[in-house]
């Protein structure tokens, strides 16, 4: 297999392509989808949980450094918390100006670069969420969580979340399905079909990364859509988790297993979810 060239541009740019191909349809399945509105329910409710569990300061102030169309930033602005959203894809921020808007939510949005935080001290909690995995190298992985913790206040919580690449069951971040090849998500809700093909084009098990390739078809009200994309993924283990968390600066680091309120250590999950407080 041809190794393809893993520069930092070529990571950037092929995640921008991607999301931007699918903010549009991606926020409609979203508002549409019962599923979507069950798991979001469901975060929400875990990361208000680790505010109370794991803080020691009180939770006033939020960023989110990935925030997408804004599922997260909305539902905790409607809960009382002052947000701020960042999202690298201008086409997202876009979509999520536009739904706040439509929904009356004050929320601060802005398009930036979770490697280039320019804050210190200003947030009470900070949210990583589906996003690490995403990031163009090791290297910047660790740069964005110093710069998380350099914006923290003392006693405030960094929650993140990774795929974990050692889970069993049927999910397309995972080992299994990276050495199959090949994977095919459908979704439904009103007015919309999504269908997405991904292939494997490339994979180095020594740093666990993997290029894949995908194609999406949506067929939706104004018409059928065909997107070709691909994507680095970086598959990280609970250990590499916690060592780029300690080496950031956080001492208390605890995972939790698929949104679950009780910690444990090394989970056998689909998702690790983290959360670390600044000292």
């Amino acid at each position: 297999m041809k190794l393809l060239k893993n520069t930092r541009e070529k990571v950037l740019k092929a995640s921008r392509a991607y999301y931007a191909h699918r903010a549009y349809y991606e926020d409609l399945l979203i508002q549409r989808q019962h599923r979507f509105a069950e798991a979001n329910k469901r975060e929400l409710n875990f990361l208000e949980h680790a505010f109370s569990a794991q803080a020691t300061r009180p939770i006033k102030k939020i960023l989110d450094v990935a925030c997408g169309s804004g599922r997260h930033v909305f539902g905790l602005a409607k809960l009382g918390y002052e947000c701020t959203g960042l999202d690298y894809t201008p086409e997202r921020i876009q979509i999520a100006k536009e739904r706040a808007k439509r929904e009356g939510v004050s929320v601060k949005l802005l398009q930036g670069d979770a490697t280039r935080l320019d804050h210190e001290d200003e947030f009470d909690a900070v949210l990583a969420l589906y996003v690490l995995f995403l990031l163009p190298n090791d290297d910047d992985v660790l740069r964005c969580l110093c710069l998380i913790h350099r914006a923290l206040r003392s006693g405030g919580v960094l929650v993140c979340n990774v795929g974990n690449p050692f889970y069993k069951g049927k999910h397309w971040f995972s080992l299994n399905a990276i050495y199959e090849g090949l994977s095919v998500i459908e979704d439904r809700a009103p007015g919309m079909h999504s269908t997405e093909v991904g292939r494997l084009r490339d994979f180095d098990p020594m740093h666990g990364v993997a290029w894949w390739q995908e194609t999406s078809i949506i067929e939706a009200s104004d018409g059928i859509h065909i997107f070709r994309d691909r994507e680095r993924l970086r598959l990280f283990t609970y250990w590499d988790i916690v060592h780029y968390l300690q080496v950031a600066g956080f001492k208390e680091v605890k995972c939790y297993p698929d949104w679950e309120t009780n910690p444990r250590k090394k989970p056998k999950a689909e998702t690790l979810v983290f959360v670390s407080r600044k000292d």
